[in-house]
């Protein structure tokens, strides 16, 4: 009868702690204080990538979402490191740009069913790659040999642009809308949009290991440099996950219907970029540790 009782009272105990835990969170290893927010004059901004060579920022366009049609109305833009948008057209032509992503001079960009590479001197299209049977090209992201892998949300698989040829490098993302890639030395981190969760991907096997979960419409992919990542959900939230995994919520702009699209960090300047999609600006947020 005692050791019932007792037994009913540690699971009690167990129960409080348990719930406690999930009631309270410890304090976020980094802090987010807005340095600086553009003009709200960019037209549904989804991606931003800073070049430290020519010191800016290049930011996609979408323009009007084309829903599938090929508008041309899609655009990139260039603003200074404050804010300020130097040139609002740099490059045009362009149908639903999104992810972006800097290589060697080159931007390569995901436009619905096509890799787009242009010279960052002048902003002129060096060549458009096709991907056979995209339907929503999303993010990109470059490895150190120059190879471009650019997920695509809706028909769930992975592209690669190597030489000049893009094949199908993943044909299937465990049943879920790929977004966000990082590709790292010995791994690629894919964000999963559609059940919100992150994962580690070996290159070589081809095989996932989630990482986190809990991140709706996860979106980008930032490393801090530090062992550090920021990602972003497209709700308009920021999340950070340490060096032991743990996760922490940094920002949540919902109740503002400010978006946080597909994010760039720079560790020079210890700022993160944040494309607001129907918002239409970039913020930029000071990272303190």
């Amino acid at each position: 009868m005692r050791t019932t009782f007792y037994s009913f009272l540690t699971a009690i105990i167990l129960f409080a702690a348990t719930g406690c835990s999930r009631l309270f969170t410890s304090k976020p290893p980094v802090t987010l204080t807005q340095a600086w927010a553009s003009e709200n004059s960019l037209k549904t901004p989804e991606s931003v990538v800073f070049d430290p060579q020519r010191n800016v920022l290049y930011v996609t366009n979408l323009n009007q979402k084309g829903n599938g049609r090929k508008d041309g109305d899609g655009f990139i833009s260039i603003l200074t490191p404050q804010g300020t948008i130097q040139e609002l057209f740099w490059a045009t032509g362009l149908n639903d740009p999104k992810g972006i992503a800097l290589h060697n001079n080159v931007l390569y960009v995901a436009d619905m069913d096509e890799i787009v590479a242009i010279a960052t001197q002048s902003g002129a299209v060096l060549g458009k790659y096709k991907a056979e049977n995209a339907q929503d090209l999303n993010d990109v992201t470059v490895d150190q040999s120059g190879n471009v892998f650019v997920s695509d949300s809706e028909a769930k698989r992975i592209y690669m642009l190597s030489n000049g040829r893009v094949s199908t490098w993943l044909d299937n993302t465990n049943g879920e809308k790929p977004n966000g890639l990082l590709r790292e030395e010995n791994r690629m981190i894919v964000a999963l949009m559609s059940n919100g969760t992150v994962h580690f991907l070996d290159p070589e096997r081809k095989k996932f290991n989630k990482w986190v979960d809990e991140i709706p419409h996860a979106d980008g992919i930032a490393a801090d440099g530090r062992g550090g990542y920021f990602i972003s959900s497209w709700n308009g939230e920021l999340y950070f996950v340490d060096q032991n995994n743990k996760k922490f919520q940094l920002l949540d702009s919902k109740e503002q219907k400010m978006n946080t699209a597909d994010i760039f960090y720079s560790p020079q300047q210890q700022l993160l970029f944040v494309p607001t999609f129907y918002d239409n600006r970039v913020v930029a947020y000071r990272v303190g540790y």
